[in-house]
């Protein structure tokens, strides 16, 4: 009975799990195409449908792309887009059609159903999507998580660094100065740390104004044994991390390695070398693989908004309504998603399109119009900690300033 009801939920979830991604995937819009009378009915009401499956397509790009970037691109969306418009439209439904009053136009009115994965497809191909995200900053930060993880200043490091740096240049993004990187080198150093967590790490490229924190480490592991008298071989691994500074919230993680053999010679130079091949051949490829999904991540920003991490400490139950309410309300803010709610408490996601400042003081002037008192503090970029006004402060230890 446990089995049957677990292959029913499983079955239940896979299902959820497949129409919520037909969902995410697909667009139902209602638009209207119009055609001239000039050349008979017939041919007026063809050229009404394709004009309103043109406009269907039309608005399945508006939601992918910003009005600023389809001007600029518009030329290159009539040709490679909107020319094949029925080729994005799954299906459709004539809701009116016919005639105007006067009889020099023909129009028709369609519910349709279009494919906005496969205009993502192509919009990517294109290079737009890319186009309207501009150039973010990177830096790449080498943070050993093994006692035997490779020497910081090794050729193996090195080269890794060089391959993952150079991947991301070549998608677009703007690699942050060499000195900027040394500078938090010496600040993990100085502060004496021997680990070092993703919100450190965070503050500390928000520090240098980086949009995106790539975390690496590189581990080379001989083998020298086996049968052969005159060859061994190595081992290199590179794990690479994209976060987002501004919440410390890890975008995507990817691991590969490589084995390449040696020749058994004395010294280290030759092993070395071939360590350092192998590591900008590892590097490269994971540098590869997760490059994608910082992309996604930053065209993700565009359309849903920056996300802040807001909490909220000591208020009492009608008062968290009430906040809500004033999330809800702020101009700006695509989704809420309350994470963890208790008496008194609660923590907020919050997706919103426009700038921070605004947002802050969006929501100061709606807790102050709802006439609740409290106080705030900002912690480590996109982290608000706000708490009733006369109580004690639950974020004494993470004190920045408080207002």
């Amino acid at each position: 009975m446990r089995t049957a009801s677990r292959t029913v939920f499983m079955h239940l979830f896979l299902c959820l799990v497949f129409f919520s991604t037909l969902a995410w995937a697909d667009e139902q819009v209602t638009v209207v195409g119009t055609a001239p009378m000039t050349s008979g009915q017939s041919q007026a009401k063809q050229q009404a449908l394709q004009q309103a499956l043109r406009a269907a397509v039309e608005k399945g790009v508006g939601t992918l792309i910003d009005s600023k970037t389809a001007v600029q691109n518009y030329q290159v969306l009539s040709d490679k887009i909107y020319s094949q418009a029925s080729g994005y439209v799954k299906k459709y439904d004539v809701l009116a059609e016919g005639p105007s009053p006067d009889g020099n136009m023909y129009t028709t009115t369609i519910q349709a159903v279009v494919s906005t994965a496969n205009i993502k497809d192509d919009l990517r191909a294109l290079g737009i999507l890319r186009q309207q995200i501009g150039n973010p900053r990177f830096m790449a930060v080498y943070i050993p998580q093994t006692p035997s993880s490779a020497h910081r200043h090794s050729r193996a490091v090195r080269s890794a660094e060089q391959a993952i740096n150079g991947v991301f240049v070549r998608k677009g993004f703007v690699v942050l100065d060499r000195m900027f990187v040394d500078n938090v080198y010496n600040e993990i150093e100085q502060a004496g740390r021997i680990d070092v967590d993703m919100d450190d790490l965070s503050a500390l490229a928000l520090k240098y104004r980086a949009d995106l924190l790539l975390v690496y480490d590189v581990h080379v592991g001989a083998k020298r044994g086996g049968n052969s008298k005159y060859f061994g071989g190595i081992t290199v691994e590179v794990d690479l991390r994209a976060v987002a500074p501004a919440t410390a919230d890890m975008i995507a993680q990817k691991h590969g390695d490589l084995y390449v053999r040696t020749k058994k010679i004395e010294g280290d130079y030759y092993e070395n070398m071939m360590a350092a091949k192998a590591a900008d051949k590892v590097g490269k490829a994971v540098a590869d693989s997760l490059v994608g999904d910082a992309v996604a991540y930053f065209e993700r920003q565009i359309h849903s908004g920056a996300r802040f991490d807001v909490w909220f400490r000591n208020f009492s139950e009608s008062e968290i309504y009430k906040i809500y309410g004033v999330l809800e309300d702020i101009n700006g803010v695509k989704d809420l998603n309350v994470r963890q709610q208790a008496p008194g408490n609660f923590q907020v996601d919050v997706n919103y399109q426009g700038k921070k400042f605004n947002f802050q003081r969006n929501l100061h002037q709606g807790l102050n119009n709802q006439n609740i008192s409290f106080q705030t503090q900002q912690a480590k970029g996109n982290r608000f900690l706000f708490f009733k006004k006369g109580t004690d402060n639950p974020f004494s230890e993470e004190n920045i300033t408080v207002q």
